[in-house]
């Protein structure tokens, strides 16, 4: 019995024309980009990019997946043991293109831009297929000498010998030192990518092709010469044979960092328009959060006293501020997929170029003998075509246009390595006078360098102030502004000057505004003080009230009440102690007895009699105490009263209340502080009335 023949592995160079035959022209940064009309999905709500089906069919045919079609945006795919791997080990699966065929069959993967099976797919490509090499492109004119091809009108050659060629370029501030003419051959190619944008809460993702550029000079092909190159990578043609380029040298592609940046700067050109109304949604989206955090951290702070808790969330505010910022900008991620390339054989002329610094650098033009005839002199740096070239400090020319002359050194530098602006003046640096300032995060130019005399570090002039107070030089990041209702207005303030109000909302002023409360001992600023009119000392405004009656500010404790009004606030010398029952009462409702002189709360005073509670109770006593005797003398003037006089004496809160008969119907009343010898208060009474002495 004959055994099955094994089925012949495809190889590697048909897998990896897959990925250059799905990408049609760039539709941008979308997801959202338009759909060509597809005969198999006519009938469907079509979801995927129309490139995806086609890229799909042709990694099935070449890896060997079987395709079962379970409708015309539907198919089933059953995967060899080689390939499943990169399918999340499965063995088979089924694929929608449509919302109808996902309704369907809700286990389906769909095929957009951004799924998982879509990214499967192009992994399971670039493994295997990341370059597609395509031949030579075959020459369609024979070399002519590179002086007769040169045929628009040349500047004056600077130096060099009789053999060379002049430059037709100007060089600024340099000379050409010697030039050389030869065949070359060129790497020429076109990278598919799939490129992500991402700004703020927004994603957006596509499948894009650069156009074709020479990857060795980094310059755009010509439209013939890439309608060339497509004929090739399409199979319209075949490639030459590679003994046609003779013994012409082969000219390496630049780096791949090089190359990447070149063609994204190309796909950032095509898509500015999409990425700027992504920036604008961002930056509409940013003010909104920014504004909301605000208010929540202004809330927090509102809630704090402790200066260090304070610190801690004025950190953690600008904290979060930051990283709502950075993630609101712009970034694009490129996931290479494919390199296409081929050669081509290239006139080239060489010059070598020197700065009036000493600087060197090689420039070369190049006119390729496929497709059209012109000569190409294109900016290494950004691949235009320049009006005049600069040597860059680091040994390398560029175009005008993408080059600058540093404001500090006067030396020229390309994009690469400096900066087109100063944060401070706007004024272009290179690299070596390039610094960023720890306060603004920006780069500026070491002109505008300074000294923040905090821990003295360096930061850009633009961010350093003196402080309002104390006259110290601070960055922005060890300074504080001040608010305008601040005692002495709105002023900049360093660490060791800054003092919070803990007597209003905790609002920064400087050390110079600021006194101890008397009551707490925080620091309040004057706007939030005031004195308190009983002992004279400064208190902040949480210690101080008004009073009810007289709208006079007390502090805690001189503030006092009325014994008839238990909520009305008075002051501690708005009121006095009752000397009959200790409490306080206010002017209003205190009145003098008018039998012991002493002034009473009405409560205990007795009416008609307008006597107090203490002289309604005076008893009769035979033997009065001693200092009783004595207070007595002093109120007789000296002598000692009869024996044979009545005495009567009554007690209360805080006196001794003592009558003493004179005789003739005459009668002395006084009161003596209890543990005293001294008559606090003496009343005399008699037929022609009443007369207080002391």
């Amino acid at each position: 019995m004959k055994r099955p023949r094994k089925r012949r592995p495809k190889r590697a160079s048909k897998l990896a024309a897959v990925a250059a035959s799905a990408a049609g022209p760039s539709r941008g940064f979308s997801r959202d980009s338009s759909v060509a009309d597809v005969a198999s999905l006519a009938d469907a709500d079509p979801l995927a990019d129309a490139r995806i089906r086609p890229l799909l069919e042709r990694y099935c045919g070449l890896a060997g997946v079987k395709q079962a079609a379970l409708g015309s945006d539907h198919v089933k795919l059953s995967l060899p043991q080689a390939e499943q791997p990169f399918f999340r080990d499965r063995e088979r699966l089924s694929v929608a293109f449509s919302l109808d065929a996902l309704e369907r069959d809700p286990d389906a993967e769909i095929a957009v831009l951004g799924s998982p099976f879509l990214s499967q797919l192009i992994e399971a490509i670039r493994t295997r297929a990341a370059r597609l090499s395509l031949g030579l492109i075959a020459p369609s004119s024979p070399p002519a000498t590179v002086r007769e091809s040169f045929r628009a009108p040349l500047s004056p050659r600077e130096t060099g010998d009789d053999g060379g060629v002049d430059l037709p370029i100007p060089v600024r501030d340099g000379t050409v030192q010697s030039s050389k003419a030869k065949l070359a051959v060129h790497p020429v190619g076109r990278l598919v990518a799939r490129i992500v944008l991402r700004a703020g809460a927004g994603v957006e993702e596509a499948v894009v092709e650069s156009d074709v550029y020479d990857l060795a000079a980094g310059a755009r092909l010509s439209d013939d010469l890439a309608g060339a190159f497509r004929d090739l990578e399409a199979g319209r043609v075949e490639p030459a044979d590679p003994a046609d380029a003779g013994k012409a040298s082969t000219v390496p592609a630049r780096e791949p960092v090089d190359l990447l940046r070149l063609l994204l700067n190309h796909l950032q050109e095509k898509s500015a328009e999409r990425v700027a109304a992504r920036r604008a949604a961002a930056e509409q989206a940013l003010a909104a959060e920014l504004g909301r955090l605000d208010r929540y951290f202004e809330s927090i702070l509102k809630e704090q006293s402790d200066p260090e808790a304070i610190g801690t969330v004025t950190a953690l505010a600008e904290r979060r501020r930051t990283e709502e910022i950075r993630r609101s900008q712009v970034k694009a991620v490129v996931h290479p997929v494919q390199l296409i390339d081929a050669t081509v054989l290239m006139q080239r002329a060489e010059w070598q170029l020197e700065s009036a610094h000493g600087r060197r650098a090689p420039f070369s033009a190049q006119r390729s003998l496929s497709g059209g005839s012109a000569w190409v002199l294109a900016c290494p740096h950004c691949g235009r075509s320049p009006t005049a070239l600069v040597i860059c400090r680091h040994d390398h020319c560029g175009c005008e246009a993408c080059s600058s002359r540093c404001s500090v050194c006067a030396e020229d530098f390309c994009g690469d390595h400096g900066i087109a602006q100063c944060r401070v003046d706007e004024q272009p640096a290179c690299d070596e006078h390039v610094r960023v300032c720890p306060s603004c995060r920006l780069q500026h130019c070491t002109a505008h360098e300074g000294v923040c005399a905090e821990d003295g570090h360096t930061a850009c002039s633009a961010c350093l102030a003196p402080c309002g107070s104390c006259g110290r030089v601070v960055c922005n990041r060890h300074a504080e502004q001040s608010g305008a209702d601040a005692p002495k207005g709105s002023r900049r303030l360093c660490t060791a000057c800054l003092k919070y109000c803990e007597g209003g909302t905790n609002e920064p002023v400087g050390a110079d505004e600021v006194t101890q409360c008397a009551s707490c001992s925080k620091s309040v600023c004057t706007a939030h003080q005031a004195v308190c009119v009983v002992d004279g000392q400064v208190h902040c405004s949480r210690h101080l009230r008004r009073t009810d009656t007289s709208r006079r500010l007390v502090c805690g404790r001189h503030r006092a009440g009325c014994v008839e009004e238990a909520m009305t606030l008075f002051a501690s010398d708005e009121v006095e102690q009752c000397p009959v029952c200790g409490k306080d009462a206010c002017a209003q409702h205190r009145a003098a007895c008018g039998y012991c002189g002493r002034h009473v709360c009405t409560a205990d005073l007795e009416q008609p009699s307008r006597r107090c509670a203490t002289c309604a109770q005076l008893a009769t006593i035979a033997d009065p105490p001693e200092h009783v005797v004595t207070a007595a003398r002093a109120v007789m003037g000296g002598g000692a009263p009869r024996a044979s006089r009545a005495w009567r004496i009554a007690r209360d809160k805080s006196h001794l209340v003592v009558e003493l008969d004179l005789g003739f119907r005459r009668k002395a009343v006084f009161t003596v502080r209890h543990g005293d010898q001294v008559p606090d208060s003496v009343v005399r009474h008699s037929l022609l009335g009443s007369k207080r002495r002391k």
